[in-house]
């Protein structure tokens, strides 16, 4: 319905477009965390979060509101700014091993 999420309620629309950069965000990081720690789909499926940890507070926790903007900080810590593609991948990984298409 039409209260089905918190932000609706408070009228806060604009609110949404941030799940999506988040998402692709989430999405490019993962891309370069596989480059420096290439098990790390094994270490998630064994609950093995620590190696994964340490590389996002080095990364990105570590820096706080350090960077201007977000491609500031991706610019400087992982060599480009915000980059759809690699959420575009993700989707597309995604979907077509769920939908074997």
């Amino acid at each position: 319905g039409c209260l089905q999420h918190v932000h609706w309620s408070m009228l806060a629309f604009g609110y949404f477009p941030t799940y999506l950069l988040g998402a692709a965000c989430a999405a490019q990081l993962a891309h370069y965390c596989h480059i420096d720690i290439p098990d790390m789909d094994e270490k998630i499926t064994k609950g093995e979060f620590s190696e994964i940890k340490d590389w996002l507070t080095k990364k990105v926790h570590k820096h706080g509101s350090r960077y201007d903007s977000l491609d500031e900080l991706l610019e400087d810590q992982v060599g480009e700014a915000l980059n759809p593609e690699y959420f575009i991948q993700y989707l597309t990984d995604k979907y077509t091993d769920l939908y074997m298409c």
